[in-house]
C-alpha cells in the first residue's frame, strides 16, 4: 500500500514537472486575453479559472516564445491590473488590488487687516467643509488626504467675508477689509459683512468685535467694558468696579486678561474709566463656563482681551479727549514687520462732586444729610513691540502700568453729635508679556509665553461719633489694610494636526503667587500674612471631527501643588452639532480647581471686602466647582438667536466673619444655575441685539441660623439688555437700556434681613465722523443714565451706624445723569 501511494505521487509530481517545463509558443495581433488562454488550454493542457468578461476587456500582440507557462503568464500580464497565482494545478488571473498610498497635503494660511498689516486672531475658516479658528498669530493650518485643491472662506468679526480658492503646498496671506474703521483708499462693495458678535460656535463662548464698541454710549475710555456689561451672561445691574460676575460666580472667580497677563482690575470708580485702554484691545473672547484645558486655573469665567500688535505700514497718532480724561497712542513701524505702540490716559480733573456720592437714611422720618468731599485719580501706560515673520511667526512684548487714587470724606451733623468718615483706597497694577508663536512646515504650532502681573492695593478707614454735649466719642474706627498679589507664569503649549479629523494639544504650565496681606486697627496689627505658591500644570486636549457635523473636544488638565503637595485631575468634555446650514447645538461638562482665591470679610455692620489669599486645604481650601452648559444657536441672513443654559456647582468658599472685636473662618459652598436669551439682527448697516437672564445663585456657610442655602450678594433673578446701533453715514447713533431686579441689600446679614431695589439704566449716544485727506476722527456726545435713576452698585452699598438706633446708608459709586463730550483724532 506505501509503495502504492508513493507512485501515485511520483507520477503526481512527474506530470506537474512536465506541465510547467513545456516550451510556449506565442504570435498573435490584437487577441483577446480570454481567448488566447483559451487556446493555450486546448493546446498545452493548462488549467485556468478567470473571468471572461473581465479579461476581454484587454487585447494582446506578441510574438515569443517562453519556457514555461510562469514565464509567459509574467510577460503578458505585465502593466495589465492583473495578477496570477499557481494553486492544484490550475493558474488563477485576478485583478490586482494595490491600494494607492494615500498623500497628504498641507493648507497653511494667515490672516490680516487691510491698512495695518496687523494679524487677526480668532478668525474663522472653513476649508471643504473643515473648520478651523485662527490663532493669536492668525494663522491656521488644514490636513487632506488626495485633494490639493480648496474652497476657502475667511471671517473675522468686523470684517468683510472672504471666499476664494487656494491651493496647498504654500503659505498664503488672506487679508480682510474692516467694514467699520476708517481706512484711506480701500473700497469694498458688493460683499457680505461678518456680524459684530458670535455666538454657539462652541459651548459658553461669545466672541466681539471691539469696532462696534467705539459707537456706543460711553466716554470711550471704558468702552471695552460698555461693550461686555451688554452681553448675555455677564451681570451689567450694580455696574461692579472691580470684577465681572459671570454666571453667578463668586468674586474672583472670574479672570480678564490682556495680551496673556492678567488685568486684576483698578477701582474704576463711577464706571468711566476701565483698566484696558480701548485703543489697544483687538479681538475679545468670553468664555463664560464649560471651557476646555487650556485656560487659566478658574473656576468661574474667563475673557481674552488680544491687543493690536501695531501698524506696520505707516505710523499713526490716535488722540481722544474728553471732559474727564486724557487719552493718547502713538504707533511707529520699525520696518515692514515690525511696530512699536506707546499709550498712555490720565485724569486731569476730579472726576467726582458731592452729588456723585449719594447717601440714604435708614429711618426716613430722620432728616439726616451726609456732605461727602471726594477725589479721585488715574493714569496708566502701555508699551509694545511686536515682530512678525514671513512665515507666520509672531513675537511681541507688552508691559502695562497703572494706578488709581480715591479718597472720600463724609460729614453729618445732628442734634446731638458729629459724624465724620475718612476713606482712601491706592491701587498699582503692573503686567508685562513675553510671546513667540510659530508655525512649523508641517502645519503644527507651538507658543511660548511668559507673563508677570502683580495688583497693590491700599485701604484706610477712619470714622469717628463725637457728641456734642461732653465731646466724648463714643464710636471710632481706625483701619489699616494692603493685600498685594502677583502671578508669574511661563507657558508652552503645542497643536498637532493627526490627519483630517484629529487636533492634538499638548502643553505644560508653571505658576507662581504670592499674597501679601496686613491689616491693622488702632495701630495693632492682627493680620500679617506673606506666603508664596508654586505649581505645574500639564494639559492634553484632543478635538475630533467625529463626521462633518459632529466634533468632540475632550481634556485632561493636570495641576500639582508644591504649596499644599496635592495633584488635582480636571477632565473636560464638549460636543458640538450641527443641524443643517443654520443650527447648532451644544453641551460642555467639566471640573475646575482654583489656588488663588479672593475670601469675603464680613464686618460687624454687614459690610463685605474682599482680599486676596492662597489656597492651603487648612483654614482656606482650593475651590473646585463642576460646570454643566447646554447651549443651541440659530444664524441665517444676519440673524443670531441663542439659547444658553448653566449650572455651576462651587465648594471651598472661604469667610472671615467678625463679631464683638473677634475673627471667625468659615468654608461654605454655593450653587448657581439659569438661563440666558440672546436676539440680534444686522441690516443696512444696523445693529440691534437683546438679551434676557434668568438665574438663581445661593450660598450655604455653616454660621447661618437656619441651616439652609441663602441667596448670595451677587443673586439676580431677571436681567434685560436692549442696545442699537444706527449708521446714517457720518451719523452713528445708539442706545443702551439695562433692567435688573435687583441684588438683596443686608441690613442684618446673619438673619437674612434685606430690601432688594431694581436697577433701570438708559444711556445714549450720537457720533458724527470726521474726515480729511490729512487725518480722519469723530466727535461725540453720550449721556449715561439719561434718566438719573438712582441705582445702587453691587457691593457698594455700605452700612454705618450713627448712634444705636439709626444708620446711614452710602452708595458711593453709582452713575448719576452724566453728559459726556469727547473728541477723537487719528492721524
Amino acid at each position: 500500500m506505501k509503495k502504492f501511494i508513493a507512485l501515485i505521487i511520483c507520477i503526481w509530481s512527474l506530470s506537474i514537472s512536465a506541465v510547467l517545463a513545456q516550451t510556449i509558443e506565442v504570435d498573435c495581433q490584437f487577441m483577446p486575453l480570454n481567448e488566447l488562454l483559451v487556446e493555450w488550454r486546448e493546446q498545452y493542457g493548462i488549467q485556468f479559472s478567470f473571468n471572461d468578461k473581465e479579461l476581454a476587456k484587454y487585447t494582446i500582440t506578441i510574438n515569443e516564445r517562453f519556457n514555461t507557462p510562469d514565464e509567459a503568464l509574467k510577460k503578458l500580464l505585465n502593466g495589465l491590473p492583473l495578477n496570477f497565482e499557481y494553486n492544484a494545478g490550475v493558474y488563477i488571473i485576478y485583478p490586482d488590488k494595490k491600494e494607492k498610498q494615500a498623500k497628504n497635503y498641507l493648507l497653511i494660511g494667515k490672516i490680516i487687516e487691510a491698512g495695518t498689516g496687523e494679524p487677526l486672531p480668532f478668525s474663522h475658516v472653513s476649508a471643504n467643509n473643515q473648520q478651523a479658528v485662527s490663532d493669536v498669530k492668525g494663522m491656521f493650518s488644514f490636513q487632506f488626504k488626495n485633494d490639493s485643491i480648496y474652497q476657502v472662506k475667511a471671517s473675522h468679526l468686523g470684517c468683510y467675508l472672504l471666499d476664494t480658492v487656494l491651493v496647498a503646498g504654500t503659505t498664503h496671506t488672506l487679508t480682510l477689509t474692516p467694514s467699520m474703521v476708517g481706512i484711506k483708499e480701500v473700497v469694498v462693495t458688493n460683499n457680505i459683512v461678518e456680524k459684530s458678535t458670535q455666538i454657539g460656535e462652541s459651548p459658553g463662548l461669545t466672541s466681539l468685535n471691539h469696532h462696534i464698541a467705539n459707537y456706543l454710549p460711553g466716554n470711550g475710555d471704558n468702552s471695552v467694558f460698555n461693550l461686555l456689561r451688554l452681553q448675555p451672561g455677564i451681570l451689567a445691574a450694580g455696574e461692579q468696579p472691580n470684577d465681572l460676575i459671570i454666571w453667578g460666580s463668586p468674586e474672583g472667580t472670574s479672570r480678564v486678561t490682556f495680551d496673556g497677563f492678567t488685568i486684576w482690575g483698578l477701582k474704576n470708580f463711577n464706571d468711566n474709566i476701565s483698566a484696558v485702554n480701548p485703543f489697544l484691545a483687538k479681538n475679545i473672547e468670553i468664555e463664560k463656563g464649560g471651557y476646555g484645558v487650556t485656560n487659566d486655573d478658574v473656576t468661574g469665567g474667563i475673557v481674552k482681551i488680544a491687543g493690536k500688535t501695531g501698524n506696520t505700514q505707516q505710523a499713526g497718532i490716535n488722540l481722544f479727549i474728553n471732559n474727564q480724561t486724557l487719552n493718547g497712542m502713538l504707533e511707529l513701524p520699525v520696518n515692514q514687520k515690525s511696530a512699536i505702540m506707546l499709550a498712555f490716559r490720565h485724569t486731569y480733573y476730579n472726576l467726582f462732586n458731592a452729588d456723585d456720592l449719594p447717601s440714604n437714611p435708614s429711618d426716613q422720618n430722620v432728616n439726616m444729610r451726609v456732605d461727602a468731599v471726594p477725589d479721585y485719580q488715574f493714569k496708566d501706560f502701555n508699551l509694545k513691540y511686536s515682530l512678525q515673520g514671513n512665515n507666520g511667526d509672531l513675537f511681541f512684548v507688552s508691559a502695562f502700568h497703572g494706578a488709581d487714587e480715591f479718597k472720600a470724606q463724609w460729614n453729618q451733623e445732628t442734634e446731638k453729635s458729629y459724624w465724620q468718615q475718612n476713606s482712601q483706597e491706592d491701587n498699582k497694577q503692573l503686567g508685562a508679556s513675553v510671546f513667540y508663536g510659530k508655525t512649523w512646515l508641517n502645519g503644527n504650532q507651538s507658543t511660548i509665553k511668559f507673563s508677570y502681573s502683580a495688583l497693590q492695593t491700599d485701604y484706610s478707614l477712619q470714622r469717628q461719633i463725637e457728641r456734642k454735649k461732653n465731646k466724648l466719642v463714643w464710636l471710632r474706627r481706625d483701619e489699616q489694610a494692603q493685600n498685594d498679589v502677583g502671578e508669574l507664569s511661563f507657558k508652552w503649549s503645542n497643536n498637532f494636526l493627526v490627519g483630517e479629523k484629529h487636533t492634538l494639544t499638548l502643553g505644560s504650565e508653571y505658576i507662581n503667587n504670592e499674597v501679601k496681606l496686613t491689616e491693622d486697627t488702632f495701630n495693632y496689627r492682627y493680620i500679617d500674612l506673606s506666603e508664596r505658591a508654586n505649581r505645574i500644570s500639564l494639559f492634553a486636549q484632543d478635538r475630533w471631527q467625529i463626521t462633518k457635523r459632529l466634533a468632540m473636544t475632550a481634556g485632561l488638565r493636570y495641576n500639582h501643588s508644591f504649596f499644599i503637595n496635592k495633584l488635582y485631575l480636571d477632565p473636560r468634555l464638549s460636543l458640538s452639532q450641527k443641524l443643517g446650514a443654520h443650527i447648532k447645538l451644544n453641551a460642555s461638562w467639566g471640573l475646575y480647581h482654583q489656588f488663588l482665591v479672593k475670601s469675603s470679610i464680613e464686618d460687624e455692620n454687614g459690610n463685605f471686602r474682599y482680599s486676596w489669599t492662597l489656597a492651603d486645604n487648612d483654614e482656606i481650601p482650593v475651590m473646585e466647582s463642576q460646570h454643566l452648559v447646554l447651549g443651541a444657536a440659530y444664524t441665517r441672513r444676519n440673524f443670531l438667536f441663542s439659547i444658553d443654559v448653566f449650572n455651576k456647582q462651587n465648594d471651598g468658599l472661604t469667610r472671615y466673619v467678625r463679631y464683638r472685636q473677634s475673627s471667625y473662618i468659615f468654608t461654605g459652598d454655593s450653587h448657581s444655575y439659569g438661563i440666558d436669551f440672546y436676539a440680534k439682527k444686522d441690516f443696512k448697516g444696523h445693529s440691534i441685539w437683546s438679551s434676557y437672564s434668568l438665574s438663581k445663585t445661593e450660598e450655604y456657610f455653616p454660621f447661618f441660623p437656619d441651616d439652609e442655602y441663602r441667596r448670595s450678594s451677587q443673586d439676580q433673578r431677571h436681567e434685560l439688555k436692549l442696545a442699537g446701533l444706527f449708521n446714517l453715514g457720518r451719523f452713528h447713533l445708539s442706545s443702551s437700556y439695562v433692567y435688573g431686579s435687583g441684588f438683596p441689600l443686608f441690613s442684618d446679614y446673619i438673619n437674612q434681613e434685606y430690601t432688594e431695589k431694581d436697577y433701570n439704566r438708559l444711556d445714549a449716544s450720537i457720533v458724527y465722523k470726521l474726515s480729511s485727506r490729512k487725518f480722519s476722527g469723530e466727535v461725540g456726545l453720550s449721556v449715561l443714565n439719561v434718566t438719573n435713576t438712582d441705582n445702587i452698585k453691587y457691593n457698594q452699598f455700605n452700612r454705618v451706624p450713627l448712634d444705636q438706633i439709626n444708620s446711614v446708608y452710602i452708595n458711593s459709586e453709582a452713575v448719576p445723569f452724566t453728559p459726556l463730550l469727547y473728541l477723537k483724532v487719528q492721524f
